[in-house]
């Protein structure tokens, strides 16, 4: 391996001291000038060496990552858009036939989760895996400007929600394979928010088609939709073969040189990020025995549910009439803007402040939000505000995920499982949840739905703080372990860490 410059050996991450994720090396700052780390993406204490191969990562997985989460949402928000442009009326749709939208989706989730993170967790398929998946995501997604009834609706869901299981948690799963606990919330934050962009995108490539494309070639404005979804994704997808490069323990990428992807590996291997396994029976054993499969299946799968009033405001327009059909299409997009912001700025922070902390208060805030809407009877303005103010859920995902990888850091194989299993529990229930506690012809005032609502809030809250306490007594103990064992001047040959890789692949 080439040299790498050097660099101060406590560069590692110490999340003990503070309950915080900052590397020890990095320059020390007051917390009411925590703030600056914001645009600190490339820090000056790494060498240049390091540097180079994080704008490389950026550059292309990242990037490659965001687009396919962007699509991916896109398309989830785009039928309700077309709902609401014109779909209803057209396949004459009614009753409850809205809700079923997602329960459909979500069945696909539930039954390819896990199977398809641990196909990604295989060192062999994982380059060619996420891009395949998305090629025949597009086809399908051109599909549905034929859908003719709402059980060509449901088919096309089911099939959809199959074909994407890889982007969601297998992203985020991949991401934590290549970026350090120190480096991979602010990025998670950048992947994740671009969910959020799609919604607006959505709602403002909607609200265009719907003006000027509705009764083109003899199709309504909302088909227009889905074509214009897969000419913008098959591209994209099938740029995936050239740049995705799969996991560190995968084949090295183009993009990388010899020295920089021994680095990547490297890298990982410093901070405990064990490289794939072989499969095997014992994977479930050594899963279901561990804390973080819990906490993350009952965190998350509490958060996903209460997260169904984000992106409902359409139907609160509606409902209260005085909009046009663009207009309703182009203000709920204000909420994502919102989304935007809070994901990026919570997930910088978290370099800085406690996890707890950012993660409390934005659960303070998203519960303000829901008990406006469950007592309903306040005025306009707070209901808009209420509306927009939903949007701050979306910093929840791209800080709990990246704390239960680094939490399993030592287990690629368990913390494939363990993510899987949140994502599979979660849309298990969100596939019922609307149809049960959010019922469409109860909207959008759904007493019944934001009271069930504000004690799934206060438990993914409670989960999660269990969750760092559990994390804060494995690392005083992994600590005191380590101080007790007798520790070598010289550091791993490079061979060394090349034959842990390949040894473990």
């Amino acid at each position: 391996m080439a040299a790498t410059g050097p660099r101060d050996e406590t560069a590692g991450v110490e999340p003990v001291n503070n309950n915080v994720i900052a590397p020890a090396g990095a320059p020390k700052r007051s917390p009411w000038k925590a703030w600056m780390y914001l645009w600190e993406w490339y820090p000056s204490h790494y060498p240049a060496e390091e540097r180079k191969l994080l704008r490389k990562m950026d550059g292309c997985l990242l990037t490659f990552c965001s687009f396919m989460f962007f699509l991916k949402w896109l398309d989830s928000s785009n039928i309700n858009n077309a709902y609401f442009s014109g779909m209803k009326e057209d396949l004459e749709l009614n009753g409850n036939e809205y809700s079923f939208f997602s329960t459909f989706y979500n069945c696909g989730y539930l039954v390819f989760q896990i199977p398809s993170l641990l196909i990604l967790s295989r060192p062999g398929l994982a380059r060619w895996y996420l891009p395949t998946m998305e090629v025949l995501w597009s086809i399908v997604t051109f599909c549905q400007s034929r859908m003719r009834s709402a059980n060509d609706i449901y088919g096309m869901r089911f099939l959809l929600g199959l074909l994407e299981t890889p982007v969601a948690s297998g992203t985020t799963y991949v991401l934590c394979s290549w970026y350090r606990p120190d480096e991979v919330f602010k990025r998670t934050g950048v992947w994740f928010v671009s969910n959020n962009i799609a919604v607006m995108f959505g709602g403002y490539l909607q609200a265009a088609a719907y003006r000027n494309l509705n009764g083109v070639a003899g199709m309504e404005g909302w088909r227009w939709l889905f074509i214009i979804d897969g000419v913008i994704s098959l591209p994209i997808a099938f740029a995936g073969y050239l740049i995705f490069p799969g996991l560190p323990s995968s084949k090295k990428p183009w993009w990388l040189t010899i020295p920089e992807h021994e680095l990547a590996q490297k890298r990982m291997l410093d901070v405990g990020v064990e490289p794939s396994a072989k499969l095997s029976w014992n994977i479930v054993k050594r899963t279901v025995t561990r804390w973080e499969f819990y906490i993350g299946v009952l965190a998350y799968t509490f958060f996903l549910s209460s997260s169904y009033p984000h992106g409902q405001m359409a139907m609160w327009l509606k409902y209260v009439g005085g909009y046009s059909i663009p207009q309703i299409n182009e203000i709920p997009t204000g909420a994502q803007g919102v989304s935007v912001i809070a994901a990026l700025l919570a997930t910088s922070l978290c370099m800085i402040y406690p996890l707890w902390t950012i993660f409390s208060i934005v659960q303070i805030i998203y519960l303000f939000a829901n008990i406006c809407l469950l007592i309903w009877a306040i005025p306009k303005t707070l209901h808009f505000a209420s509306f927009y103010i939903l949007g701050v859920s979306a910093a929840i995902t791209p800080i709990l995920m990246p704390f239960i990888n680094m939490a399993m850091r030592d287990d690629a194989e368990a913390r494939a499982i363990t993510v899987g299993a949140m994502l599979t529990s979660g849309w298990a229930i969100y596939s019922f949840y609307p149809v049960a506690v959010f019922p469409a012809i109860e909207g959008p005032k759904w007493r019944k739905g934001y009271s069930v609502n504000i004690a799934f809030v206060f438990f993914t809250w409670f989960f999660f703080m269990v969750g760092q306490y559990l994390y804060k007594r494995d690392e005083r103990r992994q600590k005191g372990h380590a101080a007790t064992m007798p520790v070598s001047d010289d550091e791993e040959s490079a061979a060394t860490v090349q034959d842990k890789v390949v040894a473990k692949s």
